[in-house]
């Protein structure tokens, strides 16, 4: 047999209005989290929008990027050509790789 002698009717009435003020807790904010995952909704939306173009414009990017290196590489094989050109030119100075007739031979007659 259950003992009820030790519940008062104080307890009672303090566990119910607990148990009602909770109730109403859940209730009320039920209104605020669909407002919420309305409002979560609605920023996931324009984050989708804002990414896919910040995505477009990223591409962009990398296809600039992609130019210009293919574009420092032809810049350097011509920087390369144009040094190997100044080497061949600097041993033209010097005569080394010059074909020349060889000079006429001396004549004491002065002729």
């Amino acid at each position: 047999m259950i003992d009820w002698s030790p519940i008062r009717l104080g307890d009672i009435v303090s566990f119910l209005g607990f148990a009602l003020g909770g109730l109403s807790v859940i209730f009320m904010m039920k209104s605020d989290i669909r407002a919420l995952a309305l409002r979560l909704g609605f920023l996931e939306e324009t984050v989708k929008k804002e990414t896919s173009g910040q995505n477009k414009k990223i591409d962009e990017q990398g296809e600039k990027i992609d130019k210009f290196g293919e574009f420092l590489t032809l810049m350097g094989r011509y920087e390369e050509r144009m040094s190997t050109m100044r080497k061949h030119i600097d041993e033209l100075r010097h005569g080394r790789g010059f074909i020349v007739q060889p000079p006429p031979p001396f004549r004491e007659d002065g002729a």
